[in-house]
């Protein structure tokens, strides 16, 4: 049985990584073929990525054209900026009609940006991972939300077979599309994340023999730096706070978000590579030795699709973590029996309220955490696999 993965963003981060852990998971079903179909950079991220991975064939396939031939001025130099005004740009890529042919089944890991011909979507599964974009409008220009709106309005309304990874996820797409509960097929991610082989190199930084607060978040605003910065400005002496993730290497700004936040940081009471260390981001190996030896986790977002890798791993880990109360967090550490330091993501006072809080009993909260690494009810990737396995028909 051959499955066809399909996909031209693998988006850094939690996008690419859930993929990889999936085809990974997938791989050893009996009797499967996989093929990854990518191009250009995508299927470079995915080459380097799976290069260890040989039951996954990658195969160079571009979608059928590039944004910019897409516009009314298309070939035209210097058409872009007018393409953009005129709302003729694209944000999706479209994908082949032949490629929906000559596999069992075709999956869609991040059906976002993805176009297909509709009426051959019966044999399609796609997974939806949030709608962010569309709830946050301050994240991407209209032109990118109305593109990204009607994308997911035609998946919505396809015969592809939709997965979800939360049920706060299901609640909004209702009160977003309509789409009634019975239209999609929850299956919650793992948050178990296989370590490269070998020893960690370690290394030396002005913070390591400090107790940090880690804030593993990337530049988009509802990531919630604001909060943060506005709320752990005057205890960094105490607790210096490390960010990493895509956009947060602050120094120098690199974008008018970046500045706000250096110019917040610094109005806050922060001092660059003194109580406040923007990092960017960094590789497996290197997060896992921050995360080993933080003196806690610091999760401030304001939306998220199934929860937060990031928390999972600190739960995991034993690491004490404060994190946003929102529905979808709620809905993860109800699952595995998690416990964190709830704080509003809206109010900065209430999140150093909370780590006063860890401060005062700190002995007890790291004991607690590191009692409930060994009873927490950890899904597998196999498990996820498993789901998925049903939904496309692989047993």
């Amino acid at each position: 049985m051959l499955l066809r993965v399909i996909d031209y963003v693998a988006n850094p981060g939690g996008g690419v990584r859930f993929t990889i852990e999936m085809l990974r998971g997938l791989q050893r079903l009996p009797g499967l073929q996989i093929e990854l179909v990518s191009h250009a950079e995508a299927l470079e991220r995915y080459g380097s990525l799976l290069s260890r991975d040989p039951g996954v064939r990658l195969v160079d396939f571009p979608p059928v054209d590039a944004w910019r031939s897409r516009t009314l001025m298309a070939g035209i130099p210097g058409a872009g900026p007018l393409n953009l005004l005129l709302g003729t740009a694209r944000f999706h890529h479209a994908v082949a009609g032949d490629l929906l042919d000559g596999a069992d089944v075709v999956w869609f890991p991040w059906l976002h940006r993805h176009r297909i011909p509709w009426t051959r979507a019966g044999r399609v599964v796609a997974t939806l991972h949030d709608v962010i974009t569309l709830q946050f409008p301050e994240i991407a220009a209209a032109w990118i939300r109305r593109d990204e709106r009607e994308t997911v309005r035609a998946w919505l309304s396809s015969e592809a077979r939709i997965a979800i990874t939360s049920n706060a996820t299901a609640g909004t797409l209702y009160s977003m599309f309509g789409t009634p509960r019975e239209r999609l097929e929850l299956i919650p991610l793992s948050g178990s994340h296989e370590r490269p082989p070998g020893p960690a190199e370690r290394s030396s930084r002005a913070f390591t023999h400090r107790e940090y607060l880690l804030a593993p978040i990337n530049i988009t605003p509802h990531k919630n730096a604001e909060v943060l910065l506005r709320a752990l400005g005057r205890t960094g002496a105490r607790h210096p706070l490390v960010l990493t993730g895509s956009g947060m290497d602050l120094w120098p700004p690199r974008s008018a978000r970046a500045r706000k936040l250096t110019e917040l940081a610094e109005a806050s009471g922060f001092a660059r590579d003194a109580s406040l260390f923007a990092l960017g981001y960094v590789d497996d190996r290197a997060y896992e030795q921050l995360l080993d030896e933080a003196w806690a986790l610091v999760m401030p977002t304001l939306a998220e699709g199934g929860g937060s890798f990031p928390v999972l791993e600190a739960l995991t880990a034993g690491i004490p973590v404060i994190a946003s109360d929102i529905p979808v967090m709620r809905e993860m550490l109800e699952r595995t029996g998690g416990q964190v330091l709830w704080f509003n993501p809206r109010d900065p006072a209430d999140l150093a309220a909370r780590l006063a809080e860890l401060e005062a009993g700190y002995p007890e909260y790291r004991r607690r955490a590191e009692a409930q690494a060994k009873t927490l009810r950890l899904r597998t990737w196999d498990d996820v696999a498993a789901e998925y396995a049903r939904l496309l028909r692989l047993t």
